[in-house]
């Protein structure tokens, strides 16, 4: 049986304390459920070790592709930790719902972002919601929810 392409928008490769976490932990999780589509390739880190003046083009051109590469997908796992959620984030996560991918937005981090009530803005949660996707806080619930995605 084929596994559903799942592209994982994340901030996490950024910096090293969430790079461990998305590596060790939230990768080999997924894997069992989804192929993943990590954004954090080699080809990103191939451009962060890039000559400063060449860098524009190769970012924008690795923009379109990871676009690209969302909106072919079956489903996305968009991770919205950070106060507030980090852009390219949010903006993956949007262009999904755009595209009818239905997203799943994980969010750990406590604090609130969003109008009162909520995690993070509203229109985020919108996008999810519109999606087919849905809301969850912790990785427990993430594999749940890969789970019942993935169940033939």
């Amino acid at each position: 049986m084929n596994k559903l392409e799942c592209y994982v928008a994340s901030p996490s490769g950024f910096a090293e304390s969430t790079l461990f976490w998305y590596l060790e932990k939230l990768l080999p999780m997924m894997d069992k459920y989804v192929h993943v589509r990590d954004p954090w390739s080699v080809e990103t880190r191939h451009i962060l070790a890039a000559r400063p003046a060449d860098r524009p083009k190769l970012w924008l051109d690795l923009g379109d592709r990871h676009l690209d590469t969302v909106a072919s997908s079956d489903l996305i796992v968009a991770i919205l930790d950070q106060e507030p959620p980090d852009n390219g984030t949010v903006v993956e996560a949007t262009w999904a719902a755009a595209h009818r991918v239905p997203v799943i937005g994980y969010r750990n981090d406590f604090r609130a972002s969003g109008e009162e009530g909520l995690p993070y803005n509203l229109m985020i949660g919108t996008a999810i919601r519109r999606s087919g996707g849905v809301a969850v806080s912790n990785l427990v619930e993430l594999e749940q929810e890969l789970q019942r995605q993935t169940a033939v």
